[in-house]
């Protein structure tokens, strides 16, 4: 006799139905809390004719890191990269093709908002996250052997740390001459100093008619009045390792003025470069008795301020120098000049005309 099936009783199922409500309900509570909490994205609107679309754009993260992720792709090693702020500089043997750089380059394009161009066969611009990186490529020069050495010496200094700054990022061992009284003659001299560049003082003298503003020694100046100004001068230039003269036409032909300076500057330890303004200056013969270490000036670079009399006078400069070995020449902080220096000065490497400071061409005496 087969079983009948047991009814359900009443009691049991309202208690299953209500578990399985209560069973509902947390799950459908504990979605909505997830979805409140989310946190959210930046997004962008896109308009459009029909209902606008949101999208989210994320942010390129480690810019440094991805372009010297491209650097590595074109086969750069690192200790050929220097980077400052945004700007690479990646000096090789022989510089990468527009071509090869651009390929190495151009997965960087995938992400959202990055733009890679050339804006000239070495100059890369790559921006993103609206920053702009500037990458820069140049071969390496050559070393070529020496044939004469060069010093250059910016005389003037002193009286603005905007144009210090400038000439002292040439890319040559540029000498400066500071005027003792300048509104900035000491921040400069400090600086020029921590830059590795070499410093002097550029001793005010009287020359013909111009002022040679204050601190000036005169043709009439009393000899030991004349030694306690260049004292007082070399103090307010710090790590001045010589002396020159700023004008000095009529002060550098009187002897007795001469002697008592060159007393105070062998005793000081440091040298003295006439800046020539006459040929009759007593200097050389001064210093050679005193036996003070000493030089002469060859060639003023910028009587006129064009590029292309500069040009023409760093020309007269190695062409001096491939004569006798050595030179030294002239300048003073005028736009033209810092331009024409940035580009022609670096490259004097190339026909093997070494810059040095100086000191390296000053003439020892004789013992």
């Amino acid at each position: 006799m087969r079983k009948q099936k047991r009814k359900k009783t009443p009691g049991k199922a309202l208690i299953t139905a209500v578990t399985c409500g209560l069973i509902a309900l947390i799950i459908i509570a504990t979605g909505l809390v997830l979805f409140i909490q989310r946190p959210s994205r930046p997004t962008e609107r896109i308009p459009g004719p029909e209902k606008p679309v949101t999208i989210t754009r994320p942010l390129i993260m480690g810019e440094e890191i991805l372009i010297k992720g491209c650097l590595y792709e074109l086969g750069v090693p690192k200790e050929k990269v220097s980077i400052k702020g945004r700007t690479v500089r990646v000096t090789m043997v022989r510089a990468p093709s527009e071509a090869r750089i651009l390929k190495a380059f151009s997965a960087l394009e995938q992400e959202d908002g990055v733009k890679v161009g050339m804006e000239d066969s070495s100059r890369l611009i790559v921006t993103m996250n609206g920053h702009t990186w500037v990458v820069v490529f140049s071969a390496a020069r050559a070393q070529m052997e020496t044939r004469a050495r060069v010093a250059i010496i910016v005389d003037d200094m002193g009286q603005d740390m905007g144009i210090a700054r400038k000439l002292a990022a040439i890319d040559a061992d540029l000498t400066f001459a500071v005027l003792p009284h300048g509104q900035y003659s000491s921040d400069v001299a400090r600086y020029l100093h921590k830059a590795g560049r070499q410093v002097l003082l550029h001793l005010p003298m009287e020359g013909n008619g111009k002022n040679p503003g204050p601190g000036a020694i005169y043709g009439t100046t009393a000899p030991d009045e004349a030694a306690g100004i260049l004292r007082e001068a070399l103090d307010l230039v710090p790590h001045a390792q010589g002396v020159n003269n700023h004008m000095g036409s009529v002060a550098t032909q009187n002897r007795a003025i001469m002697d008592a300076l060159f007393s105070v500057i062998k005793e000081r330890g440091i040298f003295f470069v006439d800046s020539l303004t006459t040929d009759n200056s007593v200097c050389r013969a001064a210093a050679e008795e005193i036996g003070l270490p000493f030089e002469a000036r060859d060639v003023f670079l910028d009587n006129e301020q064009t590029t292309e009399y500069i040009s023409g006078q760093i020309e007269d400069l190695v062409a001096a120098a491939l004569r006798h070995g050595e030179a030294i020449g002239i300048c003073h902080p005028h736009q033209a000049t810092y331009r024409t220096l940035a580009r022609e000065v670096p490259r004097l490497g190339d026909i093997g005309i070494e810059v040095v400071k100086v000191s390296e061409l000053v003439d020892e005496p004789d013992m």
